[in-house]
């Protein structure tokens, strides 16, 4: 990751002298890299789950109503391992521990609000969506499907239906915006989302840090 942000500013420096701020009427989409830090959550009985930290991928993509407002929607990749502890509701010296890697993905729609005209500006936004987990358990025995392949003849193959959940998200970020000359922008921010898990338990937060290099069109 160290080397990434000094990569980014290095293509980053020819262009320092000459950034420009208008960006009023313009599309903007972006690549990030995300941190995303350890999170964990409980719930009625004992259960528990505790997530890692892990690096992910994001796309955001946005438009310009001014310089300062900006409506968008962004999507985010992550693989964090995790350990989840189970508890038998009818015995609770009955207990399993998984330790494995989940899937994640985060998919929402934000406002952005900059708070000067000029081209190094802060930022805050305000976000909801969803939040899709796969714990890559399987939650049953495996489904056999069979089918016609035109090189190989009659093949079959096991299919597993896993634990996964889908929940809405909300929240925001704080961050801090250069525009270089062309179009080009660095952006850097602090993240903080709610699960809303609907348990009697504390929503899981997920708190992350965005590092982006984006371009205006």
């Amino acid at each position: 990751m160290r080397w990434t942000v000094i990569g980014v500013l290095l293509l980053a420096a020819p262009g320092l002298g000459f950034a420009q701020g208008n960006r009023a009427g313009t599309w903007e989409w972006s690549f990030a890299g995300i941190y995303q830090d350890s999170a964990g959550s409980g719930a009625a009985g004992g259960s528990s789950v505790n997530v890692d930290g892990q690096f992910g991928l994001g796309i955001s993509f946005g438009y310009h109503l001014n310089n300062n407002f900006m409506i968008g929607a962004d999507v985010e990749w992550l693989r964090p391992d995790y350990t989840a502890v189970l508890v038998n509701d009818l015995d609770p010296t009955d207990v399993t521990v998984i330790n494995h890697e989940l899937s994640q993905f985060n998919g929402r729609i934000k406002g952005t609000f900059h708070f000067t005209d000029g081209p190094l500006t802060p930022y805050v936004e305000a976000g909801f969506g969803w939040t899709y987990i796969d714990s890559n358990v399987a939650d049953g025995p495996p489904i056999t499907g069979c089918w016609w392949h035109p090189w190989w003849g009659y093949v079959c193959s096991n299919y597993y239906s896993t634990f996964s959940s889908t929940e809405f998200s909300y929240g925001g970020a704080l961050g801090l915006r250069y525009q270089l000359v062309g179009g080009t922008v660095l952006k850097l921010s602090v993240n903080h989302y709610v699960l809303d898990a609907g348990s009697g338990k504390p929503d899981p937060e997920l708190n992350a840090a965005r590092l982006e290099i984006a371009w205006g069109f």
